[in-house]
């Protein structure tokens, strides 16, 4: 969908402390063939919750777009991972930090896992574009992936995984970036990457042992039913789907874009799943940053948008491509100018 007046009008995020990939290679809790084909130097690591590190990078974006928090103002909050308690309203904590007890709009979760920052961003852009009663919207992400639920080393061989949070004000009228288009695909056949021959369970496993998420894809193949050959075609075909659609909606191509940000991925799957097939330059990434974070789950496009402005990295006119990918799969691809 190509957006006439949306704009990200602030932008704030948190990031723990950037731990050194080296301790725990050399301690065996990552493998080193792993960290040899990811690059991964450093991760993110917190001791904050999810909802409490979206808290403060909700401020920091807030403070940015200089709003008065009115309270039409939709908050969508998207995620990953376990947000600190079960059967638990986050995002209403979130809004209630951020924006007050009241709103006249919603407050909800909506993650599309990986791709949560562009999900909220997509669906909050389409909600802006039809309701006027609406004057702006509050977009957070955050993850954490803590033991024993999950093994951040280990929960998929070509990156780590770090904690962290972002967030942005979304309105209209101008701002630090517009969002001039936003596509997004869904490949559900690749959904049993994630699931294998795992039975449903009645309560959640994770307190008690770690997500098994490797083992899950390796049943997912033995089924016979896909090769990984085919599953790595059919994400790089939706990738070229949605970059293409989003590219042609903004009228501009991949080449005249200043930055295109991908996933924060490891380097194998960086070249193979982004810079071969859409001919990347890596110069006009931010892989080599995101190999100091490691993948931030949800997080990933929101932080790379308040890095880039944060750090003077946008001249008036930059067009900036992200791309998200999100277990399921989702793919979505949106384009912004400076």
């Amino acid at each position: 969908m190509r957006y006439d007046d949306l704009w990200i009008k602030g932008t704030g995020s948190y990031l723990g402390e950037l731990r050194p990939v080296a301790p725990d290679i050399a301690a065996g809790r990552y493998a080193e063939k792993d960290a040899r084909e990811a690059g991964t130097v450093s991760v993110s690591t917190a001791d904050l919750a999810p909802p409490e590190m979206a808290v403060r990078a909700g401020r920091d974006a807030l403070a940015a777009a200089g709003t008065t928090r009115p309270s039409s103002t939709l908050h969508l909050h998207g995620s990953t991972y376990f947000q600190g308690l079960d059967m638990w309203p986050a995002a209403c904590w979130i809004a209630g930090q951020l924006l007050g007890e009241t709103l006249d709009t919603l407050s909800m979760q909506a993650s599309a896992l990986s791709n949560s920052s562009l999900a909220c961003l997509e669906l909050a852009g389409s909600l802006l574009a039809g309701r006027p009663d609406l004057s702006g919207a509050l977009l957070t992400c955050a993850d954490r992936f803590a033991p024993p639920g999950v093994d951040r080393w280990n929960i998929d061989s070509g990156m780590a995984f770090g904690d962290g949070a972002a967030a942005a004000v979304l309105g209209r009228g101008g701002g630090a970036l517009r969002v001039l288009s936003v596509v997004s695909y869904t490949d559900t056949s690749l959904e049993g990457l994630q699931r294998g021959d795992e039975a449903f369970h009645p309560v959640s496993p994770t307190a008690l042992e770690t997500l098994p998420m490797r083992r899950r894809a390796r049943e997912f193949f033995a089924q016979g039913t896909m090769a990984p050959k085919e599953a790595r075609q059919r994400s790089v075909d939706a990738v070229q789907r949605v970059v293409t659609a989003a590219l042609d909606e903004a009228g501009c191509s991949i080449g005249e874009a200043r930055w295109v940000v991908p996933p924060f991925v490891g380097r194998r799957l960086f070249e193979s799943g982004f810079v071969e097939p859409l001919g990347l330059d890596p110069e006009r990434t931010l892989f080599e940053f995101g190999l100091t974070t490691g993948h931030l789950g949800s997080v990933d496009q929101l932080l790379s948008l308040d890095h880039l402005l944060g750090n003077g990295l946008l001249r008036p006119g930059d067009r900036v491509v992200l791309i998200g990918t999100g277990m399921g799969f989702t793919f979505t691809c949106a384009v912004l100018t400076a």
